[in-house]
């Protein structure tokens, strides 16, 4: 049986892709590497723009009562000045093993088939149309269209583009000092222009991470040592705060793949979401809600296409040029956030925090930078 749409790949951007395909009336088969429900590595916030998405997909009220609510962002300068942002957009942190199942199960629930433990290595195609996938038993599985959603390491993309990327790792800790509904975001000197985090994910287990550049000016891997500068960031700033706390499991990272120009992310037949159209956030390296987001315009040209609204090629043009002007400000912002950290520019902010004009316009801007959405100071911020 032909499908009329394949997705490989099970996380936000698959399971945001089957969600509004199975609304819509199409037939999907959502297909998986791993056995669901899965442990995925991932600092697990989720912006005031995942939340808002994750309310139009049905599993809104379930997130907020399984997540962790954050309701400040603490973020300190390279030359350690700090600075509390409050706002009316709270984001949560939710371990991608259960906000992932809530993103296939509501997707279930809308009529998409889902298999798991089933790895696709090939596209299958005649001529230069995708028209199906092959898995690793062999199985050749036929649809109208394929999405792809298989993540950084995507051995479908058509983008040869060389790949900048971000290097992460984080630990988890029992018992540590924090301040509750906080997170925590420090611009170390040896991360800049990135940074490292304290997120809580329970009342008493924290994540603790770095994120830094993958490549030097040169292009090249970084030379740093990822575990030393770990080992490093978490003694310069956490060390007296996890002294009675208790090591829970072990260090774990992946890398994030960004763009700073959406392309070569349709081929005849088939699209690409998430990750493997490299559509995070390079400031802050979020990608659930950019994962989410590509899924949902993917669904829709997939959707118009399928019902003859638009022909293929018209309806995968309109795709990518919605994808480039929703995260076209986002690219602009991440730009500028990097540009504040390299420079220092943020470290004279913070050092006029303390006035209230000054303390509004932060959280405006700072803030919805690393939101990802239009946010506005608390009352008491």
């Amino acid at each position: 049986m032909t499908e009329d749409v394949i997705v490989v790949g099970a996380g936000p951007a698959g399971a945001a892709a089957s969600i509004e395909l199975a609304r819509s009336g199409a037939s999907v088969l959502l297909l998986e590497a791993n056995s669901f429900p899965r442990d995925k590595t991932c600092g697990s916030g989720l912006s005031p723009n995942a939340i808002a998405l994750a309310d139009r997909f049905g599993i809104g009220e379930d997130l907020r009562r399984l997540a962790y609510p954050i309701e400040q962002v603490k973020i300190v300068t390279p030359a350690g000045r700090s600075m509390v942002l409050a706002s009316k957009a709270a984001a949560v942190v939710l371990l991608r093993r259960d906000f992932d199942e809530l993103l296939v199960r509501r997707a279930q629930a809308l009529g998409a088939n889902f298999r798991d433990n089933v790895r696709v290595v090939a596209l299958v195609r005649e001529g230069d149309r995708v028209v199906g996938v092959r898995t690793r038993e062999h199985e050749e599985i036929r649809a109208r269209y394929v999405v792809c959603a298989d993540g950084s390491h995507s051995i479908f993309s058509t983008d040869h583009r060389p790949k900048r990327s971000i290097s992460t790792l984080m630990g988890w800790w029992e018992d540590a000092e924090f301040t509750p509904g906080q997170l925590e975001m420090v611009f170390d000197r040896e991360l800049m222009p990135l940074y490292g985090w304290l997120f809580p994910e329970t009342e008493r287990r924290v994540n603790i991470g770095i994120c830094m550049e993958g490549q030097g000016p040169d292009g090249r891997k970084t030379p740093l040592n990822v575990r030393h500068v770990f080992d490093r960031f978490v003694a310069t700033h956490y060390e007296s705060r996890l002294r009675g706390a208790r090591s829970v499991g072990r260090l774990k990272g992946h890398p994030i793949v960004y763009t700073r120009w959406v392309d070569r992310c349709t081929t005849p037949g088939a699209l690409y979401i998430g990750e493997a159209a490299r559509l995070t956030n390079y400031a802050t390296g979020e990608g659930i809600s950019q994962a989410m987001q590509s899924g949902v315009y993917a669904a829709e040209a997939v959707s118009q296409a399928l019902g003859a609204e638009r022909d293929e090629p018209r309806a995968m043009r309109v795709y990518v040029r919605r994808l480039r002007t929703r995260f076209a400000v986002e690219h602009a912002i991440a730009a500028s956030v990097r540009a504040a950290v390299s420079s220092r520019l943020i470290d004279g902010v913070a050092a006029l925090y303390g006035h209230p004009t000054v303390r509004r316009a932060v959280v405006q801007v700072l803030g919805s930078a690393l939101a990802g959405s239009s946010v506005r100071a608390s009352n008491d911020g």
